[in-house]
């Protein structure tokens, strides 16, 4: 076993973790409930880690954290779910509250500051 990343955010590791998986890399966390025992034991053993199972693949390992670490940042702006209202940040593809798709148009209003439904567009949730 080697490890893979150390880091005090759990989903850093929650993150790479998936993603090594889906490449069919086995990963195992160590350290996941004990950073909750801060300050009784020491940062060093409580922070939690990412460990890969099979050594052999730990050059593949390492191309994914790379491309992980080095991934663009998300951009757009946050969207009004036409549902039901609920303000989503641009990573969210469905509406992170009521699970409705993120609407066509959002994507392609990068430039203005809000995310405005195209002329003739009703959305079936209006406020009151």
């Amino acid at each position: 076993m080697k490890i893979i990343l150390s880091s005090p955010i759990p989903g850093e590791i929650a993150q790479l973790r998936e993603m090594l998986e889906s490449a069919g890399i086995a990963g195992l966390v160590r350290n996941e409930l004990s950073s909750g025992l801060l300050p009784e034991i020491p940062l060093s053993e409580s922070t939690p880690e990412l460990w890969i199972q099979d050594d052999q693949r730990l050059a593949e390992a390492l191309e994914i954290k790379h491309a992980w670490k080095t991934a663009a940042p998300i951009e757009g702006n946050d969207w009004v779910c036409s549902t039901c209202g609920e303000t989503s940040e641009p990573q969210f593809t469905p509406c992170w509250k009521c699970g409705a798709s993120k609407p066509w148009w959002v994507d392609k209003q990068r430039s203005s500051r809000q995310n405005v439904a195209p002329s003739g567009f009703t959305p079936a949730f209006r406020n009151a």
